[in-house]
């Protein structure tokens, strides 16, 4: 089930962002896997203007979630994450698809995000729900800047890319 995030959630979603950052354990991005999880008062801003969604699980309670943004027309997928024991269960697609929804429901003009085009499970899985990746000219300035941030806290600027699904 996806939902929107509530108030109790938001003191989970850390656990769960822990949880799913295991994965990169192993990985040239091992880095990640202990680094800094979303500000609470990015977390709460989000859930305030419906741009956060939880999967929940009747017997487990929040199992993932995808925190978004309005960005240049765009609905950005700043972070999804699905909690290690739960991934590969659909949880994740069924966050991407109900983000899509939102966004064709809002009027934008599409849903980009920023991933990692290396590791098997980042781009392939955007890939695989239609997703296009953004490059040179249709770039544009401020994807450009999103990527020089994410190379500024660590991440690979060869291995990033950025990725857009266009209405």
């Amino acid at each position: 089930m996806i939902r929107a995030a509530l108030a109790e959630d938001l003191a989970l979603l850390p656990a769960v962002e822990r949880s799913a950052a295991a994965l990169l354990r192993g990985t040239r991005m091992d880095w990640a896997a202990d680094g800094p999880t979303l500000a609470p008062a990015l977390l709460e801003e989000a859930a305030a203007h419906g741009l956060l969604w939880c999967a929940w699980r009747a017997e487990a309670g929040v199992v993932g979630f995808l925190l978004a943004s309005l960005l240049q027309g765009d609905l950005f997928i700043e972070e999804l994450s699905v909690a290690l024991p739960h991934q590969r269960a659909g949880f994740g697609r069924a966050l991407l698809g109900h983000a899509v929804r939102q966004a064709r429901e809002r009027g934008l003009a599409g849903v980009s995000l920023t991933t990692d085009h290396d590791l098997g499970w980042c781009a392939p899985f955007y890939a695989a729900a239609g997703f296009m990746v953004v490059s040179g000219d249709a770039l544009g300035p401020i994807l450009r800047e999103r990527l020089a941030q994410e190379a500024a806290h660590g991440h690979d600027p060869a291995s990033r890319c950025a990725m857009r699904l266009a209405f």
